[in-house]
């Protein structure tokens, strides 16, 4: 998958960007996924609106999950540490990074920019860090679910 990332990004070059209406869907799936993922912590969740097959790539972590069943997982575990440090995360969408390709088979390329924010015991938000990120969505009985997904260029935040 990674060594197909070149490929698939010279292709994209050359692929016209998705409708006004591909590109909410994908942005609201997006939002839904992660709001469910940091912001309710429900790993069963957030895990319903992924592939079987999803897979999950993390620069600092590297292949953090390979299946549905291993991303419900690593979403359990984050937000467990979460609940024992006494901290609550929220990831951030930069809108004004949001692309949005369409793909052969029923799918579509998301490509961005997040930052990371977190809250502690003090109830303050601070802003943490930031991250791109590639998602490849494929619809499936009618509903975009995350297949892949690359997480990269970590970095803390801009003060």
């Amino acid at each position: 998958m990674l060594l197909a990332l070149p490929l698939l990004a010279a292709a994209v070059a050359g692929t016209s960007p998705a409708s006004d209406t591909l590109r909410e869907q994908i942005r609201a799936a997006d939002t839904q996924l992660f709001a469910v993922a940091f912001d309710a912590c429900d790993a069963d969740r957030a895990a319903a609106m992924t592939t079987e097959d999803m897979e999950f790539f993390h620069d600092k972590d590297g292949k953090s999950a390979n299946s549905r069943e291993d991303f419900r997982r690593s979403v359990a575990t984050l937000c467990d540490n979460a609940r024992k440090g006494g901290w609550h995360l929220r990831r951030e969408l930069v809108e004004s990074s949001l692309q949005v390709f369409p793909l052969q088979d029923d799918r579509a390329l998301e490509v961005g920019d997040h930052r990371f924010h977190e809250r502690g015991a003090d109830d303050v938000e601070r802003w943490t860090g930031q991250a791109r990120f590639i998602q490849v969505w494929r619809r499936v009985d009618g509903r975009w679910q995350a297949e892949r997904v690359i997480s990269y260029d970590h970095r803390p935040a801009d003060k």
